[in-house]
């Protein structure tokens, strides 16, 4: 065993917490699934209501990826053993960049083994040290990962206030480029970006601008594209990232851009460049989700119609959801130690909803995160309001 020297001495007291919580059954991250996530999954013997998942459109279980990510498995094997400049892209990876190029109405996309990995690839690849990042004080911690790789200058402006980013870029005169970064959908707070208003600022202080549309894309705008397609914006939007993990059921991410920057990209960005490709099954599997996202729109129907119902149930138990417009719905409680108490004992009850506390949320400003699938019955929706009423009442948070 390691002696409590250096490293090991300086994280023994982290790690010595979270191995105590373990052990005593008061760790409320990382449960332990044994079946798919629909509308229920199972963790340990239990049967629990899932308000977790990103599976937004409930296609993780669509027999159409399923068979094609099987196909695929069969024909190239379990992965491509190498980068994508070298052996690891195959007419699938084509087929995908030409999809998601289509989907976004773009020249080009850039696929990589992550929308983690997507954001950091297209932040360190083209801000240099004669850039300024205008970054949301909200955006998720890919973006601010990406951020700390460049050697960019770095304004941080407070959470979709329009004033304070022009102020930013009014004074950003002195780069050679500006980059602005937002979320469409912010990941803790459902709530969307003032797009079109942040797409007329990036024009008149002639700016770029990255939009993270994870948890957007494939079921907001008149074409399911994301925020932008939602403000009528997109062909003004220089960068769109998107993720795989959610609408689309699979792993993985792109940004959709011009062919020069796309090009750029690919031999610049070492997440594109060092980094394996995804598996050929799951390209399949993402190029079949797409497909069936295009032609089966009573989905994004279903979504919308659990969110509105599940939404207007807490909102009628006297409960914050902040300024939620989005399958993501905060439940705000506040207190770090009652977030996770009430987190355990909604999951003893049959109901599992993360919980966010910091550093995913500012200190003082825990909540309970749910995100409302497709898959989602009433039944499922109406028990998860009575248990969570059940518990709130208990812990003095709502009459």
């Amino acid at each position: 065993m390691v002696k409590n020297k250096g490293l090991v001495a300086k994280i023994a007291p982290e790690a010595e917490y979270i191995i105590q919580g373990k052990e005593s059954g008061a760790y409320v991250f990382e449960p332990h699934f044994s079946s798919a996530q629909r509308g229920k999954a199972t963790i340990g013997d239990a049967k629990v209501v899932v308000l977790t998942s990103n599976n937004y459109l409930d296609l993780a279980t669509h027999p159409e990826v399923i068979v094609a990510a099987k196909t695929a498995l069969e024909k190239y094997g379990t992965g491509t053993c190498g980068a994508r400049l070298h052996n690891g892209t195959t007419e699938l990876h084509v087929q995908l960049e030409k999809a998601c190029a289509e989907f976004f109405h773009t020249e080009d996309a850039v696929v990589l083994s992550a929308g983690y990995l997507a954001n950091l690839a297209v932040i360190s690849a083209l801000a240099d040290d004669e850039t300024i990042i205008i970054t949301d004080q909200y955006n998720h911690m890919s973006i601010v990962d990406g951020i700390a790789l460049t050697n960019a200058q770095v304004r941080i402006f407070q959470h979709n206030n329009l004033e304070k980013l022009e102020y930013i870029l009014k004074n950003s005169s002195q780069f050679k480029q500006k980059l602005i970064v937002v979320e469409g959908v912010y990941s803790m707070e459902g709530d969307l970006a003032p797009l079109d208003e942040i797409v007329n600022l990036s024009e008149k202080y002639d700016a770029s601008l990255l939009v993270d549309e994870a948890h957007s894309f494939g079921f907001i705008g008149e074409n399911s594209c994301g925020v932008a397609d939602l403000k009528n914006v997109s062909d003004k939007v220089h960068l769109r990232m998107t993720t795989f993990s959610k609408s689309l059921a699979n792993v993985g991410g792109c940004i959709a851009t011009d062919r020069k920057t796309a090009e750029y990209i690919r031999h610049n960005a070492h997440q594109y460049i060092f980094n394996a490709s995804l598996p050929p099954a799951t390209v399949a599997g993402t190029l079949a989700a797409l497909k069936v996202l295009k032609k089966e729109p009573w989905r994004q129907e279903k979504l919308w119609e659990n969110t509105i119902r599940f939404r207007h149930g807490l909102q009628k138990l006297g409960l914050s959801t902040m300024d939620s417009c989005s399958p993501i719905v905060p439940i705000y409680v506040g207190d770090d130690q009652k977030n996770m108490e009430i987190t355990k004992e909604l999951l003893a009850k049959g109901v599992y909803i993360a919980t966010a506390i910091f550093p995913a949320v500012p200190k003082n400003e825990s909540r309970l995160r749910a995100t409302i699938t497709a898959a989602l019955s009433q039944e499922d929706i109406d028990f998860a309001l009575q248990k969570i009423a059940e518990v709130f009442q208990k812990h003095g948070l709502i009459a």
